[in-house]
């Protein structure tokens, strides 16, 4: 079957400050996996459920951020399972007025490789392309062990983290703070880890 999945996150609210100025952060929707390519070598992430929060963001003429998380793991019989470090990959969306484009900057983590960035014209193409992650190598992910160690009993975890920046009232902020103690951002949520099996080429 290769590698392929679904994920439905269910229904979160986030925090108390939230409910008190009735803003509300939940979230449902699918985030999907598969291979990148006939060889199996890399997976390439989807995050459909992240399209309408973004959309809702950049009408507003502010910055959208989805940062992708995907590590890699192994099941372990007679121990908790061995995943290693998260590998990252941040995606920022917004609108550039002297292009008349949407700006879409990509930037993954521990590749050394510097950001890149694109101009798109549509909008509904800018946000595809914010929230697609082509291909990452799965001995990138493995911390570049060899392909036998990592590909049996394996399986990668997936994650999206969805902001929306721009000018914050800083009395709200502050209130923020005071009320939640620090531990709520109400512009910023977080998806569930969501597992995907890894099978070795036939």
């Amino acid at each position: 079957m290769g590698l392929r999945g679904t994920y439905s996150r269910g229904l979160s609210v986030k925090g108390l400050l939230v409910a008190l100025i009735g803003l509300h952060a939940l979230v449902v929707g699918i985030v999907q996996v598969q291979w990148s390519g006939p060889e199996r070598l890399g997976i390439s992430i989807v995050a459909r459920d992240r399209r309408e929060e973004i959309a809702h963001c950049l009408e507003s003429s502010l910055q959208a951020r989805l940062r992708f998380e995907a590590r890699l793991c192994r099941r372990r019989s007679l121990w908790l399972d061995h995943c290693e470090d998260t590998r990252a990959e941040l995606h920022t969306v917004e609108f550039d007025e002297v292009t008349e484009s949407y700006r879409v900057v990509s930037d993954r983590f521990g590749d050394k490789v510097e950001p890149i960035a694109v101009g798109i014209p549509a909008r509904n193409d800018a946000i595809a392309s914010a929230t697609t992650v082509n291909e990452i190598p799965l001995r990138f992910l493995s911390r570049d062990a060899e392909s036998g160690k990592f590909q049996q009993d394996a399986y990668v975890q997936v994650r999206t983290t969805f902001s929306c920046r721009g000018e914050v009232n800083r009395t709200l902020a502050h209130l923020s703070r005071i009320i939640t103690f620090g531990l709520v951002n109400v512009v910023e949520n977080s998806a569930p880890w969501s597992d995907f099996s890894v099978n070795p080429p036939k």
